[in-house]
């Protein structure tokens, strides 16, 4: 469909795991993987970067990019802005934001997003988690679910209610899909304390409007050490 974009933010600046984005899975950088997973949603991708060597090597293998500022505080504020140079030739009505390091994400999890922003604003992905000790990691973000609606009541990196994982608390994957006009006010808004705090974008939200749950059954593995990267990689080699 030609009313719906996908963006993927990128940048080489991580503290963690410095250089993330040209990572291998299998033989390409893990931007491009995850660029090419994404193009077999049959929506128009671009990704939304701020490097000069991610610049360059877009340009030497034909990607489609956008250039934005350095100091975005968020992927959503980054795509933000890349909607709005893009919208100086092409106008979309939808946007889903890919994270740069989820090399699983696929084409029936991108178009699910889409269908639900016929009805919310924002919708995001959540699934299960494998077991406790996966949902005591504060890298795995929770979301608490209102599951008679399908609504976000509350993101956090904790998680005390241990009894209620997998019932009404689940693993949120930070993929996002917006209606474009409320991308643009989400990215006006200031950023919120309980954000500053936890580094959870969407917390910005909450309050202001209904967050709008996509749930899908399997996880979908991002990349956030290096030990993941190997986990990934070993997946695919596993399928080869």
């Amino acid at each position: 469909m030609n009313d719906t974009i996908v963006l993927i933010p990128v940048r080489l600046q991580a503290t963690r795991f410095p250089n993330k984005p040209f990572a291998k899975i299998g033989n390409l950088p893990m931007f491009h993987y995850v660029y090419n997973a994404a193009s077999k949603s049959d929506f128009h991708v671009f990704l939304a970067i701020c490097d000069k060597e991610i610049e360059e090597y877009c340009q030497k293998h034909q990607l489609s990019f956008i250039m934005t500022d350095p100091k975005h505080p968020s992927g959503s504020d980054r795509i933000g802005e890349a909607l709005l140079k893009i919208e100086k030739n092409s106008i979309y009505n939808f946007v889903i934001n890919v994270q740069g390091d989820m090399p699983f994400i696929n084409k029936t999890y991108i178009q699910s997003l889409r269908r639900n922003l016929e009805n919310f604003k924002m919708t995001t992905l959540a699934c299960p988690f494998l077991d406790s000790q996966e949902a005591s990691n504060i890298s795995k973000v929770k979301v608490e679910i209102d599951t008679t609606k399908n609504i976000a009541l509350d993101f956090s990196r904790q998680v005390d209610d241990k009894k209620n994982l997998n019932k009404t608390i689940f693993h949120h994957i930070g993929v996002y899909g917006f209606q474009k006009n409320f991308l643009k006010k989400y990215i006006s808004l200031p950023q919120s304390q309980r954000e500053l705090v936890e580094k959870l974008e969407q917390l910005r939200v909450l309050g202001l409007e209904k967050i709008h749950i996509t749930y899908i059954k399997n996880e979908i593995l991002g990349v956030d050490t290096k030990e993941d990267l190997d986990r990934v990689n070993q997946i695919i080699h596993n399928h080869e």
